[in-house]
């Protein structure tokens, strides 16, 4: 595998608490760890106390959220929902923070509903990418709350869903999800930065119901942590990749029968990957179970926005290692689509989520006895 120089932060915050590797460093981000815990925990008890107040908008409010950094499947998550509750006959708009866009600041609208209206910088990669496959107004900004009104008064939303705001405790939600990667659902244990953790697992008391992804995997036993999640409904999803997209060397996209066929047809040839998303290992090892043979492996930071001399790169690797095609993440796709022309096969793959037997049927109930309850009106 190629890999890009990881910071020593990464590497610690991916270990457990008693490994000893880079001890000095890693005993100056368990102190800054404390500090951070505290400014969480006072964050919080302000917020209980009522110090701290949250605003309610005029509809029915939904937050998919986690409780680390990292991918747990949010993004496809909230796509999921945004369909859902729009098959169910309301008028859904989904709110992103838009993190490293210049929307993050001003807020803007992304998707109308029908089309795209932005560029990736403005709405950042994940709101873009989420807005490819969305047919419903998507907005991005960090005031939610302004950009909620927005939602309601230009697109008469009646749902809302909010992309990655467990955290986001100013805006007042009607159902908060919270997803859990199960193979690894609280990283080492340990608050940023010295792990994954963005606040206190004992927070998973705020939320209405907690969703176990990549449960597909052997071993999984929410009951394991059923001190944190009490009587709470519990569900289990698996991921589902697959090729999104294939442009040729020429920049065409290829047809859906060629794209569904492509394994198949080029099982034994070899792939060189790039990926900036938070857990590059990841994208290799589902590259792997799509039956792909990996030649290297660049891995950047997530949200990395890619130069041209990264491009370069990746173009050099695959001619040294004499790789056949080039793979990359759908969430990259977008920050080098009309930026750069890669003058061979580009394989572009993207992730759904899947709930396992039965629970779907449980999701859905569970949304729609909600929204129900709520009397914003039947669709």
């Amino acid at each position: 595998m190629i890999k890009r120089p990881a910071a020593k932060i990464e590497t610690i915050m991916s270990t457990p608490v008693s490994k000893e590797k880079y001890p000095s460093f890693k005993a100056l981000l368990f102190l800054l760890s404390k500090v951070y815990g505290k400014i969480v925990k006072t964050r919080l008890r302000n917020h209980r106390t009522g110090r701290l107040k949250s605003k309610r908008l005029p509809c029915f409010v939904i937050s998919v959220g986690n409780i680390t950094v990292g991918g747990t499947g949010k993004t496809p998550m909230t796509v999921y929902v945004a369909e859902l509750v729009r098959q169910m006959g309301y008028k859904v708009a989904v709110l992103s923070r838009g993190y490293k866009g210049t929307f993050e600041a001003s807020g803007g609208v992304v998707c109308n509903g029908h089309s795209v209206c932005c560029t990736p910088k403005e709405s950042g990669d994940e709101p873009y990418m989420m807005a490819q496959t969305l047919g419903v107004p998507l907005l991005a900004g960090k005031k939610r709350y302004a950009l909620g009104i927005k939602a309601i008064e230009q697109f008469n939303a009646q749902v809302i869903i909010l992309d990655d705001a467990f955290q986001h405790i100013q805006l007042k939600r009607d159902l908060d999800i919270v997803l859990l990667d199960a193979q690894n659902p609280f990283g080492n244990g340990a608050l940023l930065p010295r792990g994954p953790l963005r606040e206190p697992v004992s927070s998973l008391e705020r939320c209405d119901t907690v969703i176990f992804t990549r449960s597909d995997v052997k071993g999984c036993e929410p009951s394991r942590y059923h001190k944190w999640l009490g009587e709470k409904p519990v569900l289990k999803t698996r991921h589902c990749p697959g090729i999104f997209k294939i442009l040729s060397a020429s920049g065409h996209e290829l047809d859906k029968k060629t794209t569904d066929n492509f394994l198949m047809e080029n099982r034994k040839k070899r792939a060189l990957l790039f990926s900036g998303i938070a857990n590059n290992s990841d994208f290799k090892k589902t590259c792997e179970t799509m039956g792909m043979t990996i030649a290297g492996h660049l891995e950047f930071p997530d949200h990395y926005w890619y130069k041209a001399e990264d491009m370069a790169l990746v173009l050099n690797q695959y001619k040294k290692l004499k790789a056949d095609f080039i793979v990359t993440t759908q969430k990259d796709y977008v920050k080098i689509d009309n930026e750069f022309v890669i003058p061979k096969d580009l394989v572009v793959v993207g992730v759904s989520i899947k709930f396992m037997k039965n629970h779907d049927k449980n999701f859905k109930s569970l949304i729609k006895e909600r929204i129900k309850s709520k009397d914003i009106g039947v669709p």
